[in-house]
């Protein structure tokens, strides 16, 4: 199971969610799932896992938004959470989502933070993964 493929679906459903509704007829979760896994590995138990760990941080991500935004906020100076780039406040919202409520047993913070790093540089750029690395490792040292 690739815990990065997850979370790059998670990603894709999480910004997708800023600009539909959730229930939009035009626009279905499952494409970004089928699009990443390809609809012939439905029954592949690493692809089950796969879509298990996203639906975890998609569900637990979107419940406690409003927490990690405060989190994200409150660590941000100078920068309004509203005003940020989507994919860096969603790459963030999802680490804290790992580091605060974990799935199974917890990961250890250079992993999820190297994880962050990562899906940043993959999804918005070299100076967004600065900027989400330096949130991120101040909430880490912050709560320590």
């Amino acid at each position: 199971m690739s815990r990065h493929k997850a979370r790059q679906m998670a990603i894709e459903i999480l910004f997708s969610r800023e600009f539909h509704g959730k229930d939009d007829i035009q626009y279905q979760e499952k494409e970004i799932l089928n699009s990443v896994n390809g609809t012939d590995e439905e029954h592949n138990p690493a692809v089950q896992d796969e879509e298990e760990y996203c639906n975890y941080l998609v569900t637990t991500t979107t419940e406690h938004m409003d927490e990690f935004d405060q989190i994200i906020q409150s660590l941000a100076k100078g920068w309004d959470v509203s005003q940020m780039n989507r994919a860096d406040k969603n790459v963030m919202r999802l680490a804290l989502c790992e580091l605060i409520y974990p799935k199974d047993a917890r990961m250890a913070d250079a992993v999820v933070l190297n994880e962050a790093i990562e899906l940043a540089k993959e999804f918005s750029g070299h100076k967004s993964s600065r900027f989400v690395n330096g949130i991120l490792g101040a909430y880490v040292r912050q709560r320590k």
